[in-house]
């Protein structure tokens, strides 16, 4: 949960703001893992709801595409989103609601950007080896062990013959 009080917003005239900064450790959001997460919001009462925008810098966990070994990929975040009133209905396009008491969670909004943040191939560095194709291994840690000559695919057997006929 990242909760954030805007009771000062709910009541307010249209086109009131206020900023609130960000400065979180790590933390989970369901099923990402957040090592932190820092900005400023600025929260704009609008006529049907609270504007939220912001910029936001935060490293979130994922797994390399070359390596498999899960890593924090740096990501910045720039959030927009419209904040439904208390009693206000919860839907898709509105994830988030003040609650009667004041308070905003803002857990829905930030996975949702932080998930369309992270890149589609992440790398855990440029020079990452990957695995090797015959073993598995992971070529970070050191030279693989394994032969490197495994079984040729049948239906590359053909080409096999030109390369032993040289």
């Amino acid at each position: 949960m990242v909760r954030i009080r805007l009771s000062s917003l709910t009541n307010a005239q249209v086109g009131q703001r206020e900023s609130v900064g960000l400065n979180l450790g790590q933390f989970s959001l369901e099923d990402l893992s957040v090592a932190y997460l820092k900005g400023v919001l600025q929260f704009t009462r609008v006529a049907n709801g609270i504007l939220v925008e912001g910029t936001l810098k935060a490293a979130v966990e994922t797994e390399c595409t070359r390596c498999l070994e899960p890593f924090f990929a740096p990501v910045v975040v720039e959030l927009e989103g419209l904040m439904g009133l208390p009693g206000a209905p919860l839907s898709p396009e509105r994830p988030v609601r003040v609650t009667e008491d004041g308070w905003a969670d803002l857990a829905p909004l930030l996975r949702e950007y932080l998930w369309l943040a992270l890149p589609s191939s992440p790398l855990c560095s440029p020079a990452c080896a990957g695995l090797c194709p015959q073993c598995g291994g992971n070529l970070n840690r050191g030279e693989c062990t394994c032969s490197g000559e495994g079984p040729v695919d049948p239906r590359w057997g053909i080409l096999q013959t030109l390369l032993d006929g040289e």
